[in-house]
């Protein structure tokens, strides 16, 4: 099996990176002219010889970005999100947990989805929830 995009791809950002010059390692090390000519195993080992100089793959965060929502209504259900969790009375905060919540209130797989009558029950429910805890929401 070849080689993946992705594997070509963390060889250039690392060459990039670390300012090595790419051809000249490829020969140097293997005697080839170019990544696409590398087995998966020299792959492996290139990658290898990178982190050893230094390079680390960066990791994406968990999760993606929030998305940004127009509509006041899912503006205020995540800001009442954000505010239970900086209470700590939501222990994961992220727009997949959020998500989730929506799901199970109202059993729409997403909170842009929703009608006016579902985001008027998340925010009562979230408004509850605070209240319950003794968190205030404005």
């Amino acid at each position: 099996m070849p080689p993946t995009r992705a594997e070509y791809a963390k060889i250039n950002i690392a060459c990039k990176e670390l300012g090595i010059d790419k051809y000249a390692i490829l020969a140097d090390r293997y005697g080839l002219e170019s990544s696409t000519q590398l087995t998966r195993p020299q792959v492996g080992d290139l990658l290898d010889h990178f982190s050893v100089l230094g390079w680390k793959v960066k990791r994406k965060k968990n999760g993606q970005a929030s998305p940004r929502y127009a509509d006041p209504q899912m503006r205020k259900v995540v800001a009442l999100w954000i505010t239970l969790g900086k209470a700590g009375v939501v222990k994961n905060r992220s727009d997949r947990a959020l998500q989730a919540y929506v799901k199970r209130m109202t059993r729409v797989d997403k909170l842009l989805w929703c009608s006016a009558a579902d985001l008027d029950r998340i925010i009562e429910s979230l408004k509850s929830w605070a209240v319950r805890e003794g968190v205030e929401v404005g």
